[in-house]
């Protein structure tokens, strides 16, 4: 039986595409079944997330989306139920909801900074950038900065930039994404986000998904599995 936690986590993520393209003037649209964006997303950002258990109804909506064959299209596959090889996707790779039913707040040495302006935003991309590698397409816009259930969140140590992350508080749960960290302190950043969570949106669950290393890192941090994703990719 899906859990009401899952489904929380795939409708968060959800919502944080959109209002990533929201930001970028893009909004998406909404189904019942799944949500898209007809001229395409920002890197790292899927075309088609699936809002429900596969059925039927489900692929025929996404064949019908994607009939477009100039551009490339992704789809986040939230349940891991589709088979969308036959409509020319192939699968990029397979991933794990996770969540925390009550994140606690803890102490921490890492100093924690909310962006709040454009200098600091610039800081932040500056910081993830490195980390991830630059992008030649903008991701992130500062309307984001604008929206409380939304963070950006910057941590120091000794006054020296050592990773971050973005939280967002939707659908009932507050999604942990684009963490970042210097080399070897993955695990201290997200249990700093995890505590930063905890106390901007308190009794509230905490959802994301990761796999390989980042997935050992979350669950030793406290995260539970939630179920299985698989985002899939056609090239045009």
């Amino acid at each position: 039986m899906t859990s009401s936690l899952l489904r929380a986590a795939v409708r968060n993520n959800a919502f944080w595409c959109d209002a990533v393209c929201k930001a970028l003037g893009l909004p998406g649209e909404f189904t019942a079944t799944v949500w898209f964006h007809r001229r395409g997303t920002p890197p790292f950002y899927p075309d088609v997330v699936t809002l429900t258990e596969a059925d039927g109804e489900t692929t025929e909506a996404i064949a019908t989306l994607v009939n477009d064959d100039t551009r490339d299209w992704a789809v986040k596959d939230s349940y891991a139920a589709l088979d969308l090889a036959p409509l020319g996707f192939r699968m990029l790779f397979e991933a794990e909801w996770i969540g925390i039913r009550n994140p606690v707040s803890a102490p921490s040495p890492i100093t924690w900074q909310r962006v709040r302006n454009a200098a600091d935003f610039s800081r932040w991309e500056q910081e993830w950038e490195k980390a991830n590698g630059p992008v030649t397409q903008k991701i992130f816009a500062e309307p984001l900065l604008a929206d409380p259930e939304i963070a950006f969140l910057l941590a120091f140590e000794n006054g020296r930039p050592l990773g971050g992350g973005i939280l967002n508080h939707h659908a009932g749960a507050v999604g942990l994404s684009n963490l970042f960290a210097e080399g070897g302190r993955g695990e201290d950043i997200r249990r700093g986000l995890i505590a930063q969570a905890a106390a901007l949106y308190p009794r509230e669950p905490l959802v994301g998904y990761e796999h390989g290393d980042d997935l050992d890192e979350a669950l030793r941090t406290g995260f539970e599995l939630l179920g299985t994703l698989r985002v899939w990719l056609r090239e045009a």
